[in-house]
């Protein structure tokens, strides 16, 4: 025969202990998740921005048996950046494009996508002014490994603008957009 010795009370199992408990766990996990990750993406910093604001005439042909085009002007505005980026996390980010978006004065605003680097050489045959500007490109399809740094050019154009419209700008941002990642964005001197 088995006798059952009680010599002291059960304790009663809560729920709250395991609760609270189980909060604490994970708030160290989230205090520690927060402390490792990085809160940005990239750096940005711009080294350098040069302008080539060239005017070209486009004059009819006296010979010609019909005028299409009567003599006429274009000002054209390329704005060449120097763009050092630092990648901040530790999985590789992807450029998918670049823009510039120019404020006037007035608060109108103009916005320009960065030119293909396929087309340099057809850029620099007609403008060789530019050649010194531009140098290894930033582009899209470019990789930043984790903690890599990368610098390069990123060309933009304004057709219809000049210098002028340059100078007298209330600001220039240039945004650097990201496959899987926000924009990177920052003011141009």
């Amino acid at each position: 025969m088995a006798y059952d010795l009680k010599l002291a009370p059960e304790p009663e199992h809560g729920v709250m202990p395991a609760v609270s408990i189980s909060v604490l766990v994970l708030v160290v996990i989230a205090v520690v998740v927060f402390l490792v990750n990085p809160r940005e993406t990239s750096v940005l910093k711009v080294d350098k921005v040069q302008l080539y604001a060239p005017h070209t005439d486009i004059k009819t042909d006296k010979h010609a048996t019909r005028e299409v085009l009567a003599n006429m002007g274009e000002d054209d505005l390329y704005v060449v950046a120097t763009v050092t980026m630092t990648n901040k996390l530790r999985l590789p980010i992807f450029i998918t494009d670049t823009t510039l978006t120019l404020t006037s004065a007035d608060g109108s605003a103009e916005q320009a996508t960065g030119v293909s680097p396929k087309y340099y050489q057809q850029i620099e045959a007609s403008f060789p002014p530019l050649t010194p500007m531009l140098g290894p490109p930033i582009y899209d399809g470019d990789e930043l490994e984790p903690g890599s740094t990368h610098t390069g050019n990123v060309l933009m154009l304004f057709p219809g603008l000049t210098e002028a419209a340059w100078t007298h700008r209330k600001s220039a941002v240039l945004t650097i957009n990201l496959r899987n990642q926000s924009p990177q964005s920052i003011t141009l001197p």
